[in-house]
């Protein structure tokens, strides 16, 4: 992918002047995007999903005939850019909401600062479970790790039928290490047995050599019982071990989470992730889709060649709760209201909506807990024929049952 080198991107109203009345005044949104530095991959796509959507809801009419203006600066894949950043959108720019980040270090690190100007802002990618802590102005989009971690560990006992598995446990990155937690958490819970990982083999994101930890796999599977290998890693990492795995001779299935869930697992893992199958937030072919995700789903594939994978529809779906949210402030307290209310006045209005709504125009309809994590379902997807398709759907019933504690453990 190219890596685009500039600081700052406003991204203009799109469409005819005919579609929005002459004295509307834009509706600024901020995203901070990592579009330069280590975590520049889900930054680009991030950016991607914001122009194909700014121009979708723009071709429509707006915000209720306000036009929609998204500026999106580079976090550079450093918190204190993110914070420094932040500033510029809340004060500079002064944008209604705002959303960014794919980690808990660059989503707090710009939280923090919407927090204190109380102005929403929603997390596009980080998952680990305190994000939403920050404050009441602070929001995750994708599924929490204690979530996704009950979802795996379920489907794993469940559907795919597997007693014994082994993991990577990333140490070097709070999603790799939370999430490897929370499956064994609950696979013990699932299955009565104290030990169903038994070997847990630890890196660093963006380690290159794995034929330490995949030789210790290769010699004490037959002896551990271990029937699958779990990977719930970052972008790259996945599809590097699938390659190095088969080239030693290990044929055991892969499960991915969803930081796998990009182009790259495809391009870099070619034939040895063939069969792999991985949790996720979306696919193209699934059910229940509301018309306007599809058109985004159609729209992306269109100009760049291929899906939007997990980090692409965050930021969708991060927008798209905004805009939505924004819309119904607007339908509720009338256009008169949006044109007198003063910043502040907008902003709080705009956060009280994203506490409060049932989200329709997102890839899933979903909604916040009263502590700011989503209640959303959790989509299957396996490689097959070198191409990421739909495999199931797990829906949040399905995976918390009524009476089962959702609250995060530290």
């Amino acid at each position: 992918m190219k890596r685009f080198g500039f600081l700052l991107l406003v991204v203009v109203m799109a469409g005819s002047v005919a579609l929005f009345g002459a004295d509307k005044e834009p509706i600024r949104i901020g995203m901070i995007a990592s579009i330069t530095g280590d975590a520049a991959e889900m930054g680009i796509e991030f950016m991607e999903s914001a122009l194909v959507a700014v121009d979708l809801i723009n071709s429509k009419g707006g915000i209720n005939g306000y036009p929609l203006s998204v500026s999106i600066v580079d976090g550079q894949s450093d918190p204190a850019a993110f914070a420094t950043k932040a500033h510029r959108l809340v004060e500079n720019v002064r944008v209604v909401a705002g959303f960014g980040g794919c980690d808990i270090s660059f989503a707090t690190a710009a939280g923090e600062v919407f927090q204190a100007s109380k102005t929403a802002f929603t997390d596009i990618a980080g998952t680990t479970p305190t994000i939403p802590l920050v404050g009441d102005y602070m929001f995750m989009t994708p599924i929490p790790d204690n979530d996704q971690g009950r979802a795996v560990a379920m489907y794993i006992k469940d559907v795919l039928g597997y007693k014994k598995i082994t993991i990577f446990k990333d140490v070097a990155s709070a999603y790799g290490t939370k999430l490897t937690e929370y499956i064994i958490h609950f696979l013990k819970e699932f299955t009565g047995d104290p030990n169903p990982v038994p070997l847990v083999v630890t890196y660093e994101t963006y380690d290159e050599d794995f034929s330490p930890q995949l030789t210790r796999i290769k010699a004490q599977a037959d002896k551990l019982g271990i029937e699958a290998i779990v990977l719930p890693t970052w972008p790259r990492d996945a599809p590097t071990i699938a390659v190095q795995a088969r080239a030693l001779g290990i044929d055991l299935p892969l499960i991915g989470t969803d930081g796998v869930d990009t182009i790259t697992l495809t391009e870099v893992g070619g034939e040895d992730v063939e069969g792999m199958v991985y949790s996720t937030h979306y696919d193209p072919d699934m059910t229940g889709q509301p018309e306007i995700a599809l058109e985004y789903a159609v729209e992306y594939r269109g100009r760049f060649g291929y899906d939007a994978g997990a980090f692409g529809t965050m930021a969708y779906d991060s927008l798209m709760l905004l805009v939505e949210s924004i819309k119904a402030v607007i339908d509720e307290k009338g256009e008169a209201w949006w044109d007198s209310a003063s910043l502040a006045e907008k902003r709080t209005a705009t956060r009280d909506k994203v506490a409060t709504l049932e989200f329709q125009w997102t890839s899933q309809a979903f909604s916040f807990t009263p502590e700011g994590w989503p209640r959303r379902a959790l989509v299957w997807r396996v490689v097959e024929n070198g191409e990421r398709v739909f495999y199931d759907f797990q829906s949040y019933e399905d995976y918390t049952p009524e009476g089962v504690e959702t609250l995060p453990f530290k």
